[in-house]
């Protein structure tokens, strides 16, 4: 368009000169009213060729240059493997948005801790440093206290997955979602983990409380050390980076985690033993910096959520195969799995109501969605 404004002049000022010329050798007077009347005329042909060049800008709108102008880029961020399921339907995700957006929007994924840690992500998506990161329920429990209901003593014992995923479909969601949105984060995919396979790793077999009491357990948080504390455990807090050294060592004796942990960091060359325990809930999510997001057109936020219903429709799912696979791999790696008898499991429950009480006295809105949750149970059964 540059080019054609600039040989436009060029032809404007070739014709004023061949009319001067001849115009020229008719009057050598009236110099300065030649010159007026020849300013007017340069006005009019360069308004002539503007409207001209904007009419051609005008149709010629829809040009490949034009919709890379329009496409959106959303780097999204996540420490997991590649390899991994949850990550598996991140990458889904992305596509699916690529797809229903007719590539207007497009999904960058960097995996295994490229750009964040999944300590700074969140942080990061506040800050719009990042469009989106993978963070976990326990990483937003720090901003968003009542994401700790997750991780609430045994609450989500039974159909883990299922309960999980019943409650990422109610009124628990929209409430932090509120929550997150106040902090300049948008929550865009609540992906359940397959915690049917979590529990305790350990040096020596645990079959009840009682053989817990008094080997230094690892944990991540206070609601697993409050669990610990009661069967008469002892807590560290070791970073997860030092647990294999520290199981080798001694320093601890077990640790929360699950059998995919185990078989992954290769913990049972130190610690055989597993203890399945479903004391806990896990959730993975894809949050999105808010003011991003509310810039999106309309159409561009319907087609990432519809990306986010087909994803989340096939999570359950996904959470089943790879609980079959991992139980499966745990074995044949030599991790020696126990699954507690109902009557043993009471032991590890104890006083559950009790317990959240004490650790959630200062959330009465935890305690609220505690009840929520077991109503749901109820309904699964």
């Amino acid at each position: 368009m540059v080019s054609e404004i600039g040989q436009s002049r060029r032809n404007v000022r070739i014709l004023l000169r061949i009319r001067w010329k001849r115009e020229h050798k008719s009057s050598r007077r009236g110099g300065i009213s030649m010159l007026k009347k020849y300013t007017k005329l340069i006005v009019v042909w360069t308004v002539l060729i503007v409207l001209s060049l904007a009419g051609c800008g005008g149709q010629g709108g829809n040009t490949s240059e034009n919709d890379q102008a329009q496409k959106k880029v959303i780097r999204l961020s996540h420490a997991l493997p590649e390899n991994h399921y949850i990550s598996a339907q991140m990458r889904a995700w992305a596509e699916l948005v690529m797809e229903k957006s007719k590539g207007r929007v497009e999904v960058q994924v960097y995996p295994t801790g490229q750009l964040y840690k999944d300590a700074d992500v969140l942080e990061a998506v506040q800050t719009g440093a990042i469009e989106a990161g993978h963070a976990y329920d326990f990483n937003l429990a720090k901003s968003v206290p009542e994401a700790r209901v997750f991780a609430a003593p045994f609450l989500f014992e039974g159909k883990v997955t299922e309960i999980t995923q019943k409650v990422l479909t109610s009124s628990i969601r929209s409430r932090l979602e509120t929550e997150m949105e106040k902090q300049g984060m948008k929550g865009i995919l609540f992906l359940p983990w397959s915690m049917e396979e979590g529990g305790v790793i350990t040096s020596k077999q645990v079959k009840t409380p009682a053989d817990a009491k008094g080997l230094t357990l690892r944990a991540t948080g206070p609601d697993t050390a409050a669990i610990y504390q009661q069967w008469g455990s002892n807590i560290s807090y070791l970073n997860g980076s030092e647990l294999y050294t520290g199981l080798q060592r001694g320093v601890i004796q077990g640790s929360e985690g699950t059998v995919t942990t185990s078989v992954e960091r290769k913990l049972y060359e130190v610690a055989p033993n597993f203890t399945i325990l479903p004391y806990s809930a896990r959730v993975s999510m894809i949050i999105m910096n808010k003011k991003f997001y509310d810039k999106l057109q309309p159409e561009l936020q319907k087609a990432i959520s519809e990306a986010t219903k087909e994803v989340e429709d096939k999570t359950v799912a996904a959470a089943k195969t790879n609980l079959e696979a991992v139980l499966k791999a745990g074995a044949e790696k030599g991790v020696k799995i126990y699954t507690p008898t109902p009557e043993e499991l009471k032991q590890f429950i104890g006083d559950r109501d009790k317990l959240w009480q004490s650790l959630y006295k200062d959330y009465p809105q935890i305690l609220a969605d505690i009840k929520e949750i077991q109503a749901i149970k109820s309904q699964l059964k």
